[in-house]
């Protein structure tokens, strides 16, 4: 039996064995008043067990089981409360129990804490042994009950909410994706930047799930405002990847220097066909900057179950392999391994969707007569039809759009900043509602999600056209920008 096996057996055992025990009580003693409230005790205990595993995890980067031991002391959270708050659950977790089901069994509950206190004595010994300033700690933190303030350093330590997400991750994303990781004996013991190919929504959860660390991720701004209360309590912070960031960078360095673990997707944004973006000068010097190693992890598989221009994800395997840490000053190796292309030869799980990719019909030139379906798509006005084409027959149809200046203006009805507009695109400038501005004086012209164009000008317009591709609208840009 393998080391997960192991705890997975243990985790169940210990689950169920006290269940088993009080219920068994029952054929010698008759069951006695019931205390409805003490399965508050029993979830509550639950709760408490899981999140103080869960730092175990992530900040001690190992379990609460000898298969895994962690690797570094762990004061944070539940354990800034007390030095054992796994078994101070487990203790709540059967008092509960014993309270709810039979009173007669409160002699298992007491035999417990006793067989509790004894080995939590030897692991505080082993502890002093293995870790340098375990005698500090020991003198500063209670030994069973949480009696101290919590506390954690949210730079470098992990939330109450990101170690309650990470348990819910956890136990969520096996229903939807096969998650195969190779290379965890790769990862770094101190800290480092972890750098990812972008083609999907959940990819941040897939490199958690792989590396089991509290790792900071940065969010686009727009998206940040909306849920700034969630993003902050799970360590994320906000971007503009239209201009220069200086708050961004300064929690950048802040976090390497402070030795936490910072995520970033060099792209900046979801590729749309399994092709890496360019990467933005400045996350290359950012990058440079790092004291810290670079880890590279790169996603397979993901971009084939919900590429950007998906309209649902689809169940699936992903494989997400973890490569040598490289220096900094090497990053270009980084990059070779995250954005190596493994996806061409292959074909999408569901192609609905893919007209805001395809936004203009490869066969007969006309804009928006792309009609998807589940194994294919047609055209609406010349007929022409594709089905189940690999990711390279769709890069190629895609290659294959013809830019002209005589399809201008391009325009459409949108929601621009919350409210009902329009915007028109010309040549050489843009109006968006009353407001036109010279393409010229445009600092950024972005793609967010796959229905949304951020511009950035004097001010940020974001943008929803309603009835166009959004990547439609950025790709002219780009052309006029270069003729």
């Amino acid at each position: 039996m393998n080391g997960n096996l192991k705890i997975i057996f243990k985790l169940i055992l210990i689950t169920i064995l006290p269940i088993f025990l009080v219920v068994m009580t029952d054929f010698f003693a008759p069951p006695t008043i019931t205390f409805k409230w003490a399965i508050a005790l029993v979830i509550f205990g639950i709760l408490w067990s899981a999140i103080s595993s869960a730092y175990l995890i992530l900040d001690g980067h190992g379990t609460p089981f000898k298969e895994k031991p962690t690797k570094r002391l762990v004061r944070s959270g539940p354990y800034s409360m007390s030095r054992h708050p796994v078994y101070f659950g487990f203790i709540l977790y059967v008092l509960g129990l014993s309270l709810y089901f039979n009173l007669f069994s409160l002699w298992i509950w007491a035999l417990i804490v006793i067989l509790i206190v004894i080995k939590a004595l030897i692991e505080d010994k082993s502890m002093i042994n293995k870790f340098q300033d375990a005698k500090a700690y020991q003198r500063s933190t209670p030994f069973l009950l949480p009696m101290k303030r919590w506390k954690v350093d949210p730079i470098t330590e992990p939330t109450f909410l990101y170690a309650f997400m990470f348990l819910v991750g956890k136990f969520i994303v096996p229903f939807f994706f096969d998650v195969r990781i190779r290379g965890k004996e790769k990862i770094p013991e101190g800290p480092y930047a972890v750098i990812s190919n972008h083609t999907s929504y959940p990819d941040p959860l897939f490199v958690i799930d792989a590396l089991n660390s509290y790792v900071r991720f940065p969010i686009t701004t727009a998206h940040y405002e909306k849920f700034a209360w969630f993003f902050d309590r799970v360590g994320m912070f906000p971007i503009k990847r239209y201009t220069v960031d200086v708050p961004a960078i300064m929690k950048f360095t802040k976090t390497m220097k402070s030795e936490g673990i910072i995520g970033i997707f060099p792209e900046g944004e979801r590729n749309w066909d399994g092709r890496s973006l360019e990467v933005p000068e400045g996350v290359i010097r950012l990058l440079k900057m790092s004291p810290n190693p670079i880890l590279p992890v790169r996603i397979n598989e993901a971009h084939l179950l919900w590429p950007r221009w998906a309209k649902k994800l689809q169940k699936g395997i992903i494989k997400v392999e973890i490569g040598d840490p490289v220096d900094p000053q090497n990053y270009l190796k980084a990059f070779d391994y995250i954005f190596w292309d493994s996806f061409k030869d292959k074909k999408y799980a569901d192609y609905r969707g893919i007209e805001k990719y395809l936004w203009k019909c490869p066969s007969c030139k006309t804009f928006g007569t792309i009609k998807s379906f589940k194994n294919g798509f047609r055209c609406d006005n010349c007929g022409a039809q594709w089905l189940t084409p690999t990711v390279e027959k769709v890069r190629g149809l895609h290659d294959s759009i013809e830019f002209s200046f005589e399809d201008l203006p391009l325009h459409d009805n949108a929601i621009v900043n919350g409210k009902k507009s329009k915007i028109t695109l010309y040549k050489s400038k843009i109006e968006i509602g009353d407001k036109t501005i010279s393409l010229s004086e445009i600092q950024s012209f972005l793609t967010e999600s796959n229905k949304s164009i951020y511009i950035f000008s004097s001010g940020l317009f974001i943008i929803h056209p309603l009835k166009t591709s959004s990547l439609m609208w950025k790709e002219y840009f780009d052309f006029l920008k270069k003729a």
